[in-house]
């Protein structure tokens, strides 16, 4: 009588695929599922930034450096499952790309909106993304509302 010889690729294949499974949905509920559909920088002629807080006009980013810190900040933009509340956005930002299109991106602190979709942010993620854009590409509005509360 002859043993019948199961697949040992099975015996290794099966709980490899269930551990990734697991480890990717640990990590999409401990991180947030990131943002997708931003455009790849080779895709993008020029980027406008508003901030409707500092009430500033919107700033156009040409230089491909800049571009490059745009679409970097949007990886601070994780969102998690759940029904979003809907608020004003605070900072928007608009791919304009080569092909004529946009794309945008608007978040608030709770709450990010992409080309029309609400999600809602995991964590502070919100405040992050919104006290680094500012940082970066507002400071000078920022030093300015600072030297006007000084003021008074």
């Amino acid at each position: 009588m002859k043993k019948v010889r199961h697949n040992r690729f099975l015996y290794y294949l099966i709980p490899i695929t269930v551990s990734v499974i697991i480890t990717t949905i640990g990590y999409f509920f401990m991180n947030g599922i990131p943002l997708f559909g931003v455009p790849k920088i080779e895709d993008v002629s020029y980027v406008e930034i508003s901030n409707t807080r500092l009430d500033t006009n919107a700033r156009k980013l040409t230089e491909i450096e800049d571009i490059k810190k745009a679409i970097n900040l949007t990886n601070f933009l994780s969102y998690k499952l759940g029904a979003p509340e809907k608020k004003e956005a605070l900072i928007k930002f608009v791919f304009h790309l080569k092909d004529g299109s946009s794309f945008v991106i608007s978040s608030n602190e709770k709450t990010v909106y992409s080309n029309g979709k609400a999600y809602s942010l995991k964590a502070n993620k919100g405040t992050t993304f919104i006290k680094v854009t500012e940082g970066i590409f507002f400071f000078d509005d920022l030093v300015e509302k600072e030297k006007a509360k000084q003021v008074f």
